[in-house]
C-alpha cells in the first residue's frame, strides 16, 4: 500500500504560506505585548485584583495602568507653558 492511501486528508490550510499566516495574525492583534516578571507578593495582589474586577491578569494590569495615569497624569505629564 502506498503512503497516500493510508493517510487521511487533513484540515485545509487557511493560508498558502507562512508569510501570509504571520501577516494575518499581526493584523488581528489589537494591543502591544508586555513581558515581565513580578515577585510573589505582586503576583498575588494582581491575581486578587483580577478576581475582584472579574478580568484576566492582563486586564488587571491594564486597568491599574489606566487608573494610575488618571490619578498621576498631572505629575507624570506636566503642562508645558
Amino acid at each position: 500500500m502506498s503512503e497516500s492511501n493510508t493517510k487521511r486528508a487533513g484540515r485545509p490550510r487557511k493560508h498558502s504560506d507562512a508569510q501570509t499566516k504571520i501577516k494575518a495574525w499581526r493584523a488581528k492583534q489589537t494591543g502591544h505585548r508586555l513581558d515581565g516578571y513580578v515577585d510573589s507578593k505582586a503576583h498575588w495582589r494582581l491575581k486578587a485584583l483580577a478576581k475582584a474586577w472579574e478580568c484576566s491578569l492582563a486586564g488587571a494590569v491594564e486597568r491599574l495602568a489606566v487608573e494610575a495615569d488618571n490619578k498621576y497624569s498631572d505629575i507624570l505629564f506636566p503642562d508645558e507653558e
